[in-house]
């Protein structure tokens, strides 16, 4: 779509010195920070820089009125973030803020979630989020899967009011006390918030916690039927996640990295969760690796990677910068239960060793515990019976490498049709032909009420680059 140059003369009326088109310096900078690489070399018709609310109004009423586009880049890690000839919504630039408010925390719409813990930190305490410290609003409102998942649930469960800009430009405050329409506004952003408006501000509740006990080894393939037996009986206090990759600590060879948290500072507790990962390894006969330490949540904390070439420990992960080179990816991520066997070891086995880049992994964030404590239909966010949720992230440098990473990470998804529960929707994007199948299996049974919520807040499609 071409947006006509009258549409962004109006833009620029609206929101003045705002409205940044190709080739300036805002516009480049911005697409440069974007973290998924596909979405950084998109096109969009030009990005906008709000800094208030009552900006992301009249960029919404302008695109309503006029048949625009908009995507909204808060974190900047979606790939759903940018769209080509559409309008970016870019909050984080001045819109980021995060205040506690006392056990409360108040965050704008472009503020991360590292930027949200970090308000926290200085009285301990915390709101559970995914395992990167740059990740948004599309984690917040979507989900938010990490350490915390099996003692304290979603990021968004913690969700207790949000201020969103709908297409129209009306501006609504949802919560538990939201009645009629809005109150089916507030199921829906809940596990599905992108297709129906632009997050401005969200409150959320927070716990107190103390530092984080961690585990990590790097072990032989052979221990992953273990694995999958020892992890699922682990207390709601403890996380065993886990990698299937490469690493230079063991150069060309695939390796087992499990990586197991507890959330308690009781000593007992913390021995429950030793043991655990201590019956894992023994059932390996490769021993590379193993370290212990407790550190603060969650920037205190490892990277939930396979450590370097001498028990390195691997670099912070980091959003781009402007003029970084950048490779592909192509990812995806299932929820499974409890019924990973041997035989999805042996073959998760071949196929990682088939891998077609070093740099293809399949990682284990295990969940179970608090997640099921809410219902599947209670929000937007479905798949609550999971024991694991399994991103397999197809990454290379080399175009020509493109078609077999994605080909093979169809086929380590066709290893686990028969133990898949759900599809996390942060990874479902358009234009795939295994996109409406991946919306079926995020959304279940709530797909067919969004639907009919997004037929009624979003006519004119102002949000249709997001896939519902």
């Amino acid at each position: 779509m071409n947006i006509q140059a009258a549409h962004l003369d109006r833009l620029a009326a609206e929101v003045p010195g705002s409205v940044h088109l190709p080739d300036t310096a805002v516009y480049t900078e911005t697409l440069g920070r974007v973290f998924f690489p596909d979405a950084s070399r998109r096109h969009p018709a030009c990005v906008v820089t709000p800094a208030t609310t009552a900006d992301v109004v009249a960029v919404m009423r302008v695109a309503d009125e006029c048949g625009l586009r908009v995507t909204a880049r808060g974190g900047g890690l979606s790939s759903n973030c940018v769209a080509d000839g559409a309008v970016l919504l870019d909050l984080s630039r001045h819109m980021n803020s995060a205040r506690r408010e006392d056990d409360q925390v108040v965050v704008a719409g472009g503020a991360t979630v590292g930027a949200m813990l970090e308000a926290l930190d200085p009285v301990g305490r915390v709101v559970p989020v995914g395992i990167a410290e740059h990740a948004g609003f599309g984690l917040i409102a979507r989900g938010g899967v990490g350490y915390f998942t099996r003692d304290l649930g979603l990021t968004l469960d913690h969700l207790v009011e949000v201020e969103m800009v709908l297409t129209s430009g009306r501006v609504v405050r949802l919560s538990n006390n939201s009645t009629g329409d809005e109150a089916d506004l507030w199921w829906a952003v809940r596990g599905c918030a992108p297709p129906f408006g632009v997050i401005t501000s969200a409150t959320l509740r927070t716990h107190e916690a103390g530092p984080m006990w961690v585990d990590r080894m790097v072990i032989g393939l052979d221990a992953l039927p273990t694995y999958f037996r020892v992890a699922p009986a682990v207390p709601r206090n403890t996380m065993m996640g886990a990698v299937l990759g490469y690493s230079d600590l063991v150069p060309g060879v695939p390796i087992f990295f499990v990586y197991t948290t507890c959330s308690s500072q009781d000593p007992s507790d913390i021995a429950i969760s030793r043991s655990a990962a201590t019956q894992v390894e023994s059932a390996s006969r490769s021993h590379h690796y193993r370290s212990e330490m407790t550190g603060r949540y969650l920037a205190g904390l490892p990277q939930y990677t396979p450590p370097g070439s001498g028990g390195a420990e691997p670099a912070p992960l980091a959003l781009p910068q402007p003029g970084d080179p950048r490779g592909s990816f192509f990812g995806k991520a299932v929820f499974v239960g409890p019924t990973l066997d041997d035989d999805v070891a042996e073959a998760l086995t071949k196929q990682v060793e088939a891998a077609p880049t070093p740099f293809c992994r399949i990682d284990f964030q295990q969940t179970g515990g608090a997640l099921a404590d809410i219902g599947d239909t209670d929000t937007a966010f479905w798949g609550r019976g999971s024991e694991w949720n399994i991103p397999l992230n197809a990454i290379w440098d080399d175009p020509a490498d493109g078609p077999a990473c994605m080909a093979w990470a169809r086929d380590t998804l066709a290893v686990l049709t028969d133990h898949t529960t759900g599809v996390y929707s942060v990874e479902v994007r358009p234009g795939f032909a295994e996109t409406e199948s991946e919306l079926v299996a995020a959304f279940g049974g709530n797909l067919q009420r969004l639907r009919a919520l997004r037929a009624i807040h979003d006519p004119t499609g102002v949000l249709s680059t997001y896939p519902l």
